[in-house]
Order: C-alpha cells, then sequence, then structure tokens
C-alpha cells in the first residue's frame, strides 16, 4: 500500500496530459506548467482527458517516485471549473479521490439551532 504523509500537499495540474509522459516529462510540467519546485515536499497529479488515469510524481528525499493508476471501471471525480493552472488538495482528499469517491459530490446537512436544551 503506497501512502503519503498526511501533512503532504497534493497539487492537481488543471489540464489533461499526454499519459506517455514519464518523470522528467511530468517534473518539467511542474516547473514551466505549475511554476513549482517538484522537490518540495508535495505530489503533483496529473490526469489524462477520460480521467480515467492518472500519474504523480514526487520527491522523496533521494530520487523522484511515479505513481500511476487506471480505473478499469468508471473515472475518478476531479473537479470541474477550476481556475488557473493548478489547485490543491491535501492528502486524505487524495486518498478519496485515488479511489474513486466523488468527494465534491457531498451535499452538507444544513446547519441546526435548537431552542430545546436538556
Amino acid at each position: 500500500m503506497i501512502t503519503i504523509d498526511s501533512d503532504a500537499q497534493v497539487f492537481i495540474y488543471n489540464k489533461a496530459i499526454d499519459m506517455r509522459k514519464s518523470i522528467d516529462g511530468l517534473s518539467l510540467l511542474v516547473v514551466e506548467g505549475m511554476r513549482l519546485d517538484p522537490q518540495t515536499k508535495g505530489l503533483y497529479l496529473f490526469r489524462n482527458k477520460a480521467t480515467d488515469k492518472f500519474k504523480a510524481v514526487f520527491w522523496d528525499g533521494d530520487g523522484f517516485m511515479l505513481m500511476y493508476k487506471r480505473r478499469e471501471m468508471g473515472s475518478f471525480k476531479f473537479p470541474k471549473d477550476v481556475d488557473g493552472d493548478y489547485y490543491e488538495i491535501d492528502a486524505d482528499l487524495f486518498n478519496w479521490l485515488r479511489k474513486g469517491f466523488d468527494f465534491y459530490a457531498l451535499k452538507r446537512h444544513p446547519e441546526l439551532k435548537t431552542s430545546r436544551y436538556y
């Protein structure tokens, strides 16, 4: 099981990419497309157009690691209409995303006000 630190930042590139890219091409996208440093503590996530595959690259102190996931059925639920070249989520949301959970479809219960105190 691959896990990332709970305090790690996850940066998602906001455009579909050519999934033939590997560590060098993805690291270059981090620098040129996202204007970030790929050697900082973070995971940089990239998706294909169909959103059924993603690749992630991260620096683990002495080299880059590449993660690749392909959904056999369905797709990943990435946010739509996000401005900018990338956006950030936390490690918990990334874990939900990679398992196929649509956390943006969740609805919050309305805030409750009560006058009954026991």
